[in-house]
């Protein structure tokens, strides 16, 4: 069914950028990572705290240790962030491997730990209980507009509650569809650049509110979403471009630099710009402090 809604008027909102990173490892590389010591200076995880999360989780926790031991001094106290983690078909390996392990063990055999480690919700959680964040975290996406829902999520956030200071967006996906072997096991099966199995890559993104001047801040660059005046009610068209492929578009134009512009549309229309902060303050009204 097709439509729109008649008279919706234009919205814009906008948040600061106050760091980023982006990590890959091949799913061979992700066990690795697990108990991997911590970046110096960031605050170091529980121990074991990754050991069964699902492979999604391991990497945008790294991305988010990596962005934060990135960031410039001082470091931002991020007490009372809110967490959006939007994950393209995660938890899909440890899910397979359980339906396999039922068919031959029967249910003494499923991990319980696949409802907490392997949902939705799994990653922002995980983001939100290991760096001690207050804020609200939510899980969206779920499928190939991962980049699309996690930003237009992060930035409605930001704009409907004056309490948030910030929000660490986290958007992952592979490159290419994990399988499993013969016995359950992923396969690792060497890659063309001679990784071993699909890519996992999750790019961490510190958004903080956009209520404060540059000046006091130090942030140079800025989101902003702008909607359009009537919004298609539509199934969205075939994505020709995967979560993976996107969220390192989206990682080149935050690395290209502070006076360099990016843009991103929304499968229903909306648009999110990155530019530089003086030229996307103009005629965006700031959201006015609590």
């Amino acid at each position: 069914m097709h439509g729109s809604i008649p008279n919706a008027e234009a919205v814009s909102a906008a948040c600061g950028v106050a760091g980023h990173a982006l990590v890959e490892a091949s799913l061979a590389e992700i066990p690795g990572l697990r108990d991997q010591p911590v970046p110096e200076g960031v605050p170091t995880l529980p121990s074991r705290f990754l050991r069964h999360s699902d492979e999604q989780t391991v990497v945008g926790i790294r991305a988010v240790l990596a962005a934060i031991a990135a960031h410039p001094e001082p470091t931002l106290s991020f007490a009372g962030y809110g967490v959006v983690a939007s994950a393209c078909q995660s938890g899909r390996i440890a899910t397979a491997q359980s339906l396999a392990m039922l068919r031959t063990a029967g249910g003494v055999a499923v991990s319980p730990h696949i409802v907490p480690q392997c949902s939705l919700h799994s990653l922002a959680g995980a983001v939100s209980v290991a760096f001690g964040m207050h804020g609200p975290n939510i899980g969206t996406s779920g499928g190939q507009h991962a980049v699309s829902e996690g930003l237009f999520t992060s930035l409605s956030l930001l704009a409907a509650d004056a309490s948030l200071p910030g929000i660490w967006l986290v958007v992952s996906g592979w490159t290419e569809e994990p399988s499993l072997d013969a016995t359950g096991k992923p396969d690792c099966t060497p890659l063309q650049d001679g990784r071993s199995g699909p890519i996992c890559r999750a790019l961490a993104v510190a958004l903080t509110a956009d209520a404060d001047a540059p000046a006091d801040t130090g942030i140079s660059r800025r989101l902003t979403l702008h909607m359009p005046s009537a919004i298609r009610v539509a199934r969205p068209a075939a994505h020709d471009r995967s979560a993976a492929d996107e969220i390192l578009d989206f990682a080149r134009g935050l690395a290209a630099g502070p006076a360099a512009s990016w843009s991103h549309v929304c499968p229903w229309g909306a648009e999110i710009r990155l530019d530089p902060y003086a030229a996307a303050s103009r005629g965006i009204p700031q959201r006015e402090a609590a």
